[in-house]
């Protein structure tokens, strides 16, 4: 069983998101289910970056300004990642959403970044993988072989045992017991913990953004 609440993005409307009970080094932990994650190809063992290999910087401060300024950590996980395969049509990324694998090619102009991540929103927004917009289209291809057709099947169950998003920092999403916690605030009659100064800083800045309710 997972835990269902609402997390909000600024100025989007609440997004229902769920919490799993993992195990790990025999300890429980809840860990947020997102819709997806956002790889991106950088510099280390790849030729994309590689201003040397006639390929422009990829601008990792870009994307991680477009993610953060957009709430996205509770929904789509960004990384920065090796070598992702496909160096002749880089700089690259790829978008797993929905459960449906986006490549991304040859994204050497920062302008596309912003359009990446509103395509993102488009499809968080809309639920479902959507057509790609006019400026990235001809930046879109299909590297994997279509899946054979079948239903979805979960490989392990999820459970929750009733801690859920009770346990989750708001700001960095990460599991926070409530015995142990060093920092927390009150918020519309409820205690929110969190794990480090920083966050329970950035919470009382701006704590709608954040609240889970």
């Amino acid at each position: 069983m997972t835990t269902n609440a609402s997390l909000p993005l600024v100025g989007k409307p609440r997004r229902t998101i769920k919490t799993t009970k993992v195990r790990a080094r025999g300890e429980d932990f809840r860990i947020v289910q997102v819709h997806g994650s956002l790889l991106v190809c950088a510099v280390e063992n790849c030729c994309c970056g590689h201003t040397d290999k006639g390929r422009p910087p990829v601008p990792m401060d870009l994307y991680n300004r477009e993610w953060n300024a957009r709430r996205l950590a509770n929904h789509v996980h960004l990384t920065f990642t090796g070598c992702l395969g496909p160096c002749a049509a880089g700089n690259n990324a790829l978008l797993v959403i929905h459960g449906r694998p986006i490549w991304f090619k040859d994204l050497n102009d920062d302008s596309l970044v912003p359009a990446i991540f509103d395509y993102i929103e488009a499809m968080l927004a809309a639920e479902r993988v959507l057509p790609p917009p006019p400026e990235l289209r001809d930046h879109i291809y299909d590297r994997f072989l279509p899946p054979p057709a079948s239903d979805y099947v979960p490989l392990v169950a999820s459970e929750d045992d009733g801690g859920g998003l009770e346990r989750i920092d708001p700001v960095c999403l990460m599991d926070v017991d409530p015995k142990t916690a060093k920092w927390s605030t009150e918020y519309h009659g409820r205690t929110i913990y969190f794990c480090a100064p920083a966050c329970k800083r950035a919470f009382e800045r701006d704590p709608e953004s954040y609240a889970i309710t």
